[in-house]
């Protein structure tokens, strides 16, 4: 994770890589991770003037080192307080006894929560519903599936238009597309798919669009325990025989949704780019 050269800011100061790899290098010592860490401001002063300029690399998610994923996993109850936010990862930080500047360790920020809360949140979609599908419909599979991993998002769901704002900045669309390919690809082969044809792709397509767009009116649905939800989700696989008017109901719901979630976001001054 740090073969490249990664800075953090703390106090308006740049904490140079080097500093952050003695850090991490303590890490099976919880004293002595907390102590190189509230140094490090005044070990700082050295190398300041040469990272003036230094813009820190995207990380790969699921960092293999174990605070990091800890620091991540133990952020999410505190999203919907503080949002897909630096801060979130901060009072997960400090619910460890780790140092609060720890979200230095996330260069990317609330995309860094987002991408891990997305990788968790299809494996353990994968683990429920494993050995739950014997004498079900293929559709019921895919039903199955989808209410599964939405009631994952459900308990973030009213934050979930500040993470659906960071998703679509250019430098995390790929970040975004690779997630729903591997969601809707793990849905279809749970459900015992095994085209492997032109179908292989138009299936993957329409569940992609029916699963974002069902997400998509769950940020806005009112109704009990989300029923308009999932009732939004059977029409969508009810439908899906036809394609074209599938495609053009959804394109529909999803462009107003779209501008009004972002509408409400730019007024806050969230998700601009």
């Amino acid at each position: 994770m740090f073969k490249r050269k990664t800075s953090c800011i703390y106090q308006g100061r740049i904490i140079p890589p080097n500093i952050w790899r003695d850090v991490l290098s303590k890490q099976q010592n919880t004293q002595n991770f907390t102590s190189a860490a509230e140094n490090l401001e005044s070990e700082n002063s050295v190398n300041e003037q040469n990272q003036q300029n230094h813009t820190p690399p995207p990380t790969p998610p699921n960092p293999p080192n174990s605070i990091p994923a800890d620091i991540l996993q133990a952020s999410l109850p505190f999203v919907n307080e503080y949002g897909w936010t630096i801060d979130a990862l901060s009072q997960g930080a400090k619910k460890l006894g780790y140092p609060y500047i720890s979200h230095g360790l996330f260069p990317r920020g609330g995309a860094e929560l987002i991408d891990y809360f997305l990788e968790d949140s299809r494996k353990k979609m994968t683990h429920e519903i494993l050995d739950k599908m014997d004498g079900l419909k293929v559709h019921q599979k895919i039903r199955f599936a989808c209410v599964t991993r939405l009631n994952l998002t459900k308990p973030y769901i009213r934050k979930w238009p500040e993470a659906l704002a960071i998703m679509a900045q250019p430098n995390n669309v790929p970040m975004s597309i690779e997630h729903l390919a591997k969601l809707v690809d793990d849905m279809w082969h749970l459900a015992g798919d095994k085209s492997a044809d032109m179908n292989w792709y138009s299936k993957r397509a329409i569940l992609a669009a029916i699963y974002t767009s069902t997400e998509l009116y769950m940020t806005q649905d009112t109704s009990p325990d989300f029923t308009g939800t999932f009732q939004f989700l059977n029409r969508r696989l009810q439908d899906s025989a036809t394609f074209g008017s599938l495609i053009n109901e959804i394109n529909t719901f999803v462009d107003f949704a779209a501008k009004s979630t972002f509408g409400i976001l730019s007024s806050k001054g969230i998700g601009r780019f």
